[in-house]
């Protein structure tokens, strides 16, 4: 065969500089996945200059030893590239199992490869360092298509909707590098099939990494939108906190209806996205009272018709507020509705049933529960069969009654009248 250096060479050398540089500017690869690529392409680039060597040496007068212990070198790389190469591709489903059953086509190409030390059923050169191939030769063709035929099977095997797209390069791959392993068997150029590994891999590797940054762009949106939400969990209970404080007797008021509002939303069916924004509406429902002037919101005992009406102001005043927050536009429901009735009696706008939105009916019931079984600063806790006793008697009235009902079977399941603790 006639030695040309660029023919051979080119696009294997150059395909190999473009996955070395990129493989090493780029972070988002895992490191056994770098592992692959990288052995994939040292394994290439030393059978690479194995087969230079044997090219060389075929038109020197060295020993037919020599030649025969580098082409022995080169039936034993070839396997193992392809092993890599399947670690790769078939990263997902290659069980330890399959791990351990594709080693055994090296094993064969091993014995393939030193074989022609010994006997002349596989392969041989004559005196001259032509190139023979023995009765049983065909050997290294099966050996090649094992691999192939097991990526094509390993690749029909994935299960997962989003690798459908990655099947499909696959099998384009297995099909490629049978073409080019036929090829090369009818053109004697042993360079047509390392071109066609060489160019699977950049094709794949281009690929890759486009999965791997659009997968690492959604985990730094997924982090990010993480962030935002604990930060906003973080501020909203800092008001909610700011607020209590107004009130020695009331502290945890805003975080206990909160709870008590997640929960009776959980027990309606409702959504998640409905839940967590009760739950915010819950912890900032009387944020209006930081523009009650402390000493009416501590007094002890009664109010006078003066104080009341401007303890009354306090819906309107957390509305205000909490309509500012635009990315939230509900937020402002449950701040402003909480203290109507369901009978119309209420305040600030005297609204009635179900004009009243379904988030402030829910937190009027839970901020009901509450003021009757906390402390505060005229009595104590109220007994919870006498809280029973009394939601069931405003309930239709004062508070929903399909909310209401809800709050006294979590009442009933309440025996040892924990819940004020452990929400």
């Amino acid at each position: 065969m006639e030695y040309n250096f660029l023919s051979i060479n080119f696009f294997p050398i150059i395909g190999s500089i473009f996955l070395i540089i990129f493989l090493w500017r780029n972070s988002n690869l895992t490191s056994d996945i770098k592992l692959y690529f990288y052995s994939i392409i040292a394994t290439s680039c030393i059978e690479l200059v194995v087969y230079n060597l044997e090219l060389i040496l075929i038109n020197t007068s060295c020993s037919v030893v020599l030649l025969t212990l580098i082409t022995c070198m080169g039936y034993f790389l070839r396997p193992i590239m392809m092993y890599f190469l399947l670690l790769l591709i078939t990263r997902d489903n290659f069980t330890k199992k399959y791990r351990y059953l594709m080693l055994i086509p090296i094993g064969i190409n091993t014995v393939f490869s030193i074989s022609g030390f010994f006997t002349d059923l596989t392969y041989s050169y004559d005196s001259n360092h032509v190139f023979h191939r023995g009765p049983l030769g065909w050997t290294a063709h099966i050996v090649m298509l094992l691999y192939l035929v097991s990526m094509i099977f390993l690749s029909l095997r994935y299960k997962h909707k989003h690798l459908r797209f990655e099947k499909v390069i696959v099998l384009e791959i297995a099909f490629i590098l049978i073409f080019g392993a036929f090829a090369e068997s009818l053109l004697g150029n042993i360079s047509v099939l390392r071109t066609a590994i060489t160019a699977s891999m950049v094709f794949y590797y281009m690929y890759f990494q486009s999965v791997v940054y659009s997968n690492d762009i959604s985990t730094k949106q997924t982090e990010q939108a993480n962030k935002f939400e604990r930060f906003s969990y973080q501020v909203v209970t800092a008001l909610a906190l700011t607020v209590d404080a107004k009130d020695s007797y009331t502290n945890g008021h805003s975080q206990r209806v909160a709870d008590y509002s997640k929960e009776i939303a959980k027990r309606m069916g409702m959504d998640d996205e409905f839940i967590r924004d009760i739950y915010f509406m819950g912890l900032l429902h009387d944020i209006g009272k930081i523009g009650i002037p402390d000493q009416i919101i501590n007094k002890k005992g009664r109010l006078t018709d003066d104080e009341y009406r401007v303890i009354q102001a306090h819906p309107a005043i957390g509305a205000d507020v909490l309509r500012k927050i635009t990315e939230m536009p509900s937020l402002y429901c449950g701040a402003r509705w909480h203290h109507e009735r369901y009978d119309g009696k209420g305040y600030p706008d005297g609204i009635s049933g179900t004009e009243i939105p379904i988030e402030a009916r829910i937190i009027a019931v839970a901020d009901a529960y509450d003021a009757m079984s906390s402390r505060r600063s005229y009595r104590d806790a109220m007994p919870q069969a006498d809280i029973r006793k009394e939601i069931v008697r405003v309930r239709g009235t004062q508070l929903d009654p399909e909310i209401a009902d809800i709050l006294i079977q979590m009442i009933d399941e309440d025996v040892n009248y924990e819940m004020r603790e452990h929400y």
